[in-house]
Formats: C-alpha cells, sequence, structure tokens
C-alpha cells in the first residue's frame, strides 16, 4: 500500500514553519508505510494583498517568497518522497472553490504515473486538497480520504459553491477523519452530513521528545527576557479569526498589574492593525511582536512564559495548545472547538468564552497567580503520544486497504 499524501502546507525549506505538524506525522507514519508527499507549491505571489497595501508591497512579497521559494527543499530526515508541485494558488474567498482544478493539472502527471498501483490518495483540508482529491478519484477510482483541520469547516458557508462541492467531496471519500469531534457538529450545523461509518479521529504527531519542560531561569537568560517579570504568550498567525485584537484589549485591563508583558509570535495580515492598536492603547511598553519563530524558538518562548493564551473564535485542535503544555506551560483559550476537551479548568489552564474581553483578561490574571505542577501540565496530554497517534492511523489505513482488497 503506497500513500499520497496531499497538501498545501508542508516545510519547503530549513527555515520555513508552514506545515511542521503534518512534517511530524508523516515523519512518524514513513516508518511503517510507503509515502509519497505531493505539497502544492504556490507560483503566483499575493497581488491582491499588494495592492491593497501597497505601501508595504515589497515586504508582503518577501514574507510570500520566505514561505513559497523557488527552489523548495523538503526536509533532509524524512523517510518519504516529497514533490513540491507548483501550481496557480487563486485568490481565497470567491475563487477557492476553483482551485482544486488549477491543482489537478499540477499532479496529474504525478499521478498518473502510479494510477494502477494500490494507492490510497490522504487530504488534508475539504478545499483545495479534498477537492482535488475528489477530482482524481473521479478520473482514476483511487479512494480517498479527507482530514478536516478547522480553518476548512469554520469558513465553510451554507449555501455556497464550496458547501455543494463539500456535500459531494464527502460522499465520495472512503473515510473523512478529523481532529475534533467537534468539526463534525460544525459540519453538520451547516447541513453537510458524515455516516457514522466514516467518521475517524486522527490527530496529528507531536515531537514529545522535543518540545519538553526546560528550566524557565535558564530559558530566560538565553533569550534575553527578565526573571522578575510575568510573561503571557500567544502564537499564530495574525488574523481576524485568532482574536488577537481581543488579546490586546483586555491586556490593557493588566496593564494596572506591574511587570506583566505580552509577547506576540506570528505573521499575517492583520499584523499592521495590531500594531496600530498597540499604539492607540499606550501599550507599546507591555507588548511586542516577534514576528514568525522557528521550532526551536518556539519552544524557548514556551518554556519562558508563564501562560499561554489563544483567544481565537474558532479552532480545531490548535497545535500551539499541546505544544505549550508538553512544555509545561498553562493555557487560557477560547472554549471552542476541540479545547474543551483538551483544556481542563484549574488543572492545566482556564478557557473563556470567544470575544469576552473581561473574562479573558480575569482567566489570565488568575492563571498568572495559580502555582502550577509543570510535569502534571505535561502529563494532561499524554494520550497524544506518537504511539497513540500511531494506531489511530494504523487503524484507518487498515480498514481502506481491506475494503479496497
Amino acid at each position: 500500500m503506497h500513500i499520497i499524501w496531499i497538501t498545501t502546507q508542508f516545510p519547503s525549506s530549513p527555515k520555513d514553519t508552514k506545515g511542521r505538524f503534518i512534517y511530524r506525522t508523516v515523519k512518524e507514519l514513513s516508518k511503517h508505510y510507503s509515502i509519497t508527499v505531493i505539497c502544492l507549491h504556490s507560483i503566483v505571489p499575493p497581488f491582491l494583498p499588494m495592492l491593497k497595501d501597497f505601501a508595504n508591497a515589497r515586504k508582503i512579497y518577501k514574507v510570500w517568497r520566505q514561505k513559497y521559494p523557488k527552489r523548495p527543499e523538503a526536509p533532509k530526515d524524512l523517510n518519504a518522497k516529497v514533490i513540491f508541485s507548483k501550481y496557480i494558488r487563486l485568490p481565497r474567498g470567491k475563487f477557492h472553490h476553483l482551485e482544486g482544478w488549477f491543482g489537478y493539472l499540477s499532479v496529474n502527471k504525478h499521478i498518473k504515473k502510479i494510477a494502477d498501483e494500490n494507492i490510497i490518495i490522504h487530504a488534508t483540508w475539504l478545499f483545495p486538497e479534498g477537492d482535488l482529491a475528489n477530482i482524481i478519484f473521479k478520473k482514476y477510482n483511487v479512494p480517498f480520504l479527507v482530514t478536516l483541520m478547522g480553518s476548512d469547516v469554520h469558513f465553510l458557508m451554507k449555501g455556497s459553491k464550496k458547501w455543494k462541492k463539500s456535500k459531494e467531496i464527502i460522499n465520495n471519500a472512503t473515510f473523512i477523519t478529523s481532529v475534533s469531534k467537534a468539526l463534525y457538529n460544525s459540519l453538520e450545523g451547516k447541513n453537510v452530513f458524515i455516516p457514522k461509518h466514516k467518521k475517524y479521529l486522527t490527530h496529528t504527531v507531536y515531537d514529545f521528545n522535543k518540545f519538553t519542560v526546560i528550566n524557565k531561569i535558564y530559558v530566560r537568560k538565553k533569550i534575553n527576557l527578565r526573571e522578575n517579570i510575568k510573561i503571557v504568550f500567544y502564537a499564530g498567525t495574525l488574523r481576524s479569526l485568532k482574536n488577537v485584537d481581543v488579546l490586546i484589549k483586555s491586556f490593557k485591563m493588566l496593564k494596572k498589574v506591574n511587570n506583566i508583558k505580552l509577547l506576540i509570535a506570528g505573521r499575517g495580515n492583520e499584523e499592521g492593525n495590531l500594531k496600530k492598536l498597540v499604539v492607540e492603547n499606550n501599550l507599546e511598553d507591555s507588548i511586542s511582536f516577534l514576528g514568525g519563530l522557528n521550532g526551536n524558538e518556539l519552544i524557548n518562548y514556551y518554556n519562558a512564559s508563564d501562560v499561554f493564551c489563544l483567544p481565537s473564535k474558532n479552532e480545531g485542535l490548535p497545535n500551539v495548545i499541546i505544544e505549550s503544555l508538553l512544555c509545561g506551560t498553562p493555557v487560557v483559550a477560547s472554549s471552542v472547538g476541540e479545547i474543551p476537551f483538551i483544556i481542563k479548568e484549574n488543572e492545566n489552564g482556564f478557557l473563556v468564552p470567544p470575544n469576552n474581553i473581561e473574562e479573558l483578561a480575569k482567566k489570565i490574571s488568575r492563571a498568572l497567580n495559580t502555582t502550577w505542577n509543570r510535569d502534571k501540565l505535561r502529563k494532561s496530554v499524554s494520550f497524544l503520544s506518537p504511539e497513540n497517534v500511531l494506531k489511530e492511523y494504523q487503524s484507518i489505513y487498515y480498514s481502506i486497504n481491506k475494503l479496497i482488497k
């Protein structure tokens, strides 16, 4: 059995953090299966964002080029073949439902060579990957499964062209896996129903050996942070879905507390607006933007922080929450998606209704004033060990293989 993993997110340079969670999962699975990763690699710069923010067009292009280098390079420690298939990525929104066809034009030459073999297509996200897998299925009758990740469900608008296509994708797919039970419920709320026999939970693989507890004093000295301050940390994309503006506004309420600082890691189209918000609220001394961080830098900041905060409007199962807990840092996060199944009040963090500025400030303050056992925080996510996650995938691949024999 040969697994063809289709994704738009995969590291394409040694410094690229894009799709690291998929890389970790493929790395673990490739010890047991023959895997080829086909990563759709964009060749079209983000012209619309560049035109909308012409003053920062050069910066936007530079960030894009870092994510999509001219000569993509796969991680060298991977026992799997990686193909970066260059394609035209359309502007998201009105054209997203067509992106699968552009992906198909790019990958068909690779699929055609192996279509007669015993292969399974594994697509991450409904669009464009699931749509692309569905096109391959109709062309070559190759079984496929799709993993729901979060944004593919949250942004699905009832009655839209993508919504109609999603029904066809689910009907033709052998299985629909998800990182969260809540994503299945969200789809059903939009009248997209998945038969019970097609549902499987499959989590991503986390590097328990790399994301680990480090002495806080040591790591703060390493990254030049003072010992006598309280640090709240956010890491993720800077877009409206993540509600970082709510976190900044809550920090205005926390400003009365001495020796407290918010560190924001990540990049995105809201970065400029968020920096303006910090200035408007006179929070320049309390809030710092770190830009994009690589894996090792993230580990340092998780360990150096007193609280990790994720105030999102919607989520599936956010990797950053698991990574923070593996590093022994408590979490304050919105009570959305799979987060309430991970975060238990006063055990490994606190939950907050999304968009509630006052409650977020209260829970952050409470977390900062709680004494946490870092080893217990780490153990709270031990059920997501690589061994347990591997069993999830083995079960679903075995089921598919049994069906196609």
